[in-house]
């Protein structure tokens, strides 16, 4: 077909498939309701042979229906030997009936199709009925919500000027999203980094630590809001020399911890390559002295056995308490705040 655009003076939206396919896209089909316990066009079953659909609104593939009273429909007879299942539609009708109505629809074994045609007939669901065999009876247990419901977009906020909740709508402010209850609005999520990597930088004190040409040195970092989960994996390639300040090793880049307390979430885990055993402690970041670095590889020790004399806590060095050498395994996992 040609092309169309509009409404403009002299180019209108002349025909109701026009309109609708301009509509259509502005909201999904639905009914209009805060949430599922809203009433609006819900149906109803009375133990009688009819169904109830109630007062409401809604989007039927780009149409307004507004349904203004309680609406019966009759339940068609099941003449069959076993149990039927029916729909109640809202069905579109562009080319007859030019009309959207609440429709009973009889079905089988299981709910009949609904029919969507584009440029026809377009149904959504409503609610759905099970029909005894020899009867045309619905009672309010046998009755079923299938309603669909129009999408509301998220709403920007102002910090501090937030709108009243309204259960399900989603609220945007700043790069975090919520979600209403009722009563208030509930903290959904913020922007994710899913999964990056980033190579650590480990230092002692001012030095660089140079761990060998051969060293695989990786870190990997996932974001969750205001919470960075770490994995930094090294397979040392050399034998750098001991240093006398304490091994640290870089954060992800550009994403500093906390200022306002220390961060002790992290676990690590040595394994020697050359006889020397293993090792597990905590890594610790003291804001103090980096917030772009995890400062301490603690290791805890007591010659007592007594339990009221507290144990003396350690940092590894290159080369204490173990020679840290080619084949050697120093893995740290764990999670912070960001700042």
């Amino acid at each position: 077909m040609a092309e169309f655009s509009g409404p403009f003076d002299g180019s209108p939206i002349a025909t109701q498939a026009q309109w609708s396919g301009m509509a259509k896209r502005w909201g999904l089909d639905g009914v209009h309701a805060v949430d599922p316990s809203n009433v609006s066009l819900s149906v109803t079953g009375s133990g009688a042979s009819t169904v109830a659909v109630q007062p409401g609104r809604a989007f039927v593939n780009g149409f307004y229906y507004h349904n203004g009273s309680v609406k019966n429909l009759a339940v068609t007879a099941n003449a069959g030997s076993s149990t039927r299942v029916d729909l109640v539609v809202l069905r579109c009708d562009p080319l007859s009936a030019k009309a959207v109505t609440a429709v009973y629809k009889t079905g089988g074994a299981t709910p009949p199709a609904l029919q969507q045609d584009d440029d026809g007939i377009w149904e959504i669901p409503l609610a759905q009925c099970t029909v005894a065999a020899g009867s045309s009876v619905v009672t309010a247990a046998n009755t079923a919500d299938r309603r669909w419901f129009t999408d509301r977009g998220a709403v920007p906020s102002v910090p501090g000027a937030r709108r009243p909740s309204s259960r399900g709508q989603l609220l945007v402010e700043g790069t975090s999203m919520y979600v209403g209850d009722g009563a208030d609005w509930r903290f959904l999520g913020a922007p994710v980094i899913e999964d990056a990597t980033y190579t650590p930088v480990w230092t002692a004190g001012a030095i660089t630590i140079n761990w060998g040409s051969g060293t695989l040195n990786m870190g990997r970092y996932q974001v969750h809001g205001k919470r960075v989960d770490v994995m930094i994996h090294l397979l040392c390639g050399g034998n750098p020399p001991l240093y006398e300040d304490p091994i640290m090793v870089s954060l992800p880049p550009g994403l500093p911890a906390a200022t306002l307390h220390r961060s002790a979430g992290f676990n690590w885990h040595f394994t020697s390559g050359n006889g020397e055993g293993i090792g597990i402690g905590t890594g610790v970041i003291y804001p103090s002295t980096s917030t772009a670095k995890i400062a301490r590889l603690l290791y805890s020790m007591t010659g007592s056995t007594s339990n009221s004399l507290p144990p003396t806590v350690y940092a590894i060095r290159t080369n204490e308490p173990w020679n840290i050498r080619t084949g050697d395994i120093l893995t740290i996992d764990g999670s912070y705040w960001l700042a």
